[in-house]
């Protein structure tokens, strides 16, 4: 009887996993766009970063354990000293200028990108919430 309320739940949420998974990757794919036209001068091309200058998004703790102050980063700007993988960086990163949507879409593309894997998508009311 387990066996088969777990097939029948699965059945039934199986779409709801495929959508999530489509939506995500719809929306990496248009943060990649986002990055390829504001981020990759600073953050270069494999989210490396500029040692010492500009901090990696490779393997970032800073992004990954706290994406909310990543998403206040990216809409606001940044004037504050961050410490990432144990190095402090004081540089300034402007605001882009970036709507709402093209933020969740850049972190989920930079959350998932160069060994970064998030648990969760970031959308356009989880950018909202970000106050400065």
């Amino acid at each position: 009887m387990k066996i088969i309320l777990l097939i029948a739940s699965m059945l039934f949420l199986s779409p709801f996993w495929h959508q999530n998974e489509d939506e995500l990757a719809e929306s990496i794919a248009r943060g990649k766009e986002v990055y390829l036209n504001n981020c990759i001068v600073c953050h270069m091309g494999k989210g490396e970063g500029v040692e010492k200058l500009n901090p990696p998004l490779a393997g970032s703790d800073y992004l990954m354990k706290t994406p909310e102050k990543a998403i206040k980063a990216i809409k606001f700007g940044l004037k504050d000293t961050i410490e990432v993988k144990g190095i402090k960086y004081n540089g300034m990163m402007p605001e882009p200028g970036l709507e709402n949507e093209e933020i969740a879409d850049v972190m989920n593309y930079i959350s998932n990108s160069w060994g970064n894997k998030s648990t969760k998508i970031i959308d356009v009311k989880t950018v909202e919430g970000i106050k400065k």
